[in-house]
């Protein structure tokens, strides 16, 4: 098992939080966060902190940021040292939250890189150009029909 907390800018975490739940169900230890520009990285590091201890277990936490080089990369980044058990991910998309919350994670440390790391490589094969994939260009009727 795991948790899993998303670390975005504005309300993304809670919408994509959302999408999920509607292509998976209900998911088990999902938190969505969300960051303003009134809020500074301590603010952002107390609220990562405060969601890490609401969680009722020691499962192994994933932490998805939507920008590698922002701010809610940043402070989870400054919380690493204080929570071992975090795998932070960066680069937040549907399909990449749907692969790892169904993953199993457990207590082996190295699986469990190895899972995530194979996620993130599935998650960068699905980011296409569409016309790079056609031969010539599709057009769809009114009535849905190709």
């Amino acid at each position: 098992m795991k948790n899993i907390v998303l670390l975005t800018h504005g309300e993304f975490s809670k919408g994509i939080a959302q999408s999920c739940r509607f292509i998976l169900g209900e998911v088990q230890n999902l938190k969505a966060l969300s960051i303003t520009m009134d809020e500074n990285i301590a603010q952002t590091k107390q609220k990562l902190n405060d969601a890490i201890a609401s969680f009722e277990n020691d499962w192994p936490t994933i932490l998805i940021t939507d920008l590698p080089g922002g701010s809610t990369t940043q402070a989870a980044i400054g919380i690493m040292a204080e929570h071992p058990e975090i795998y932070l991910v960066s680069g937040l998309n549907l399909g990449l939250l749907v692969s790892l919350v169904m993953l199993e994670l457990t207590d082996d440390r190295e699986e469990n890189l190895r899972q995530i790391r194979t996620a993130l490589a599935e998650a960068r094969d699905t980011i296409i150009l569409i016309n790079d994939q056609q031969a010539e260009p599709v057009s769809i009727s009114d009535d849905g029909e190709l």
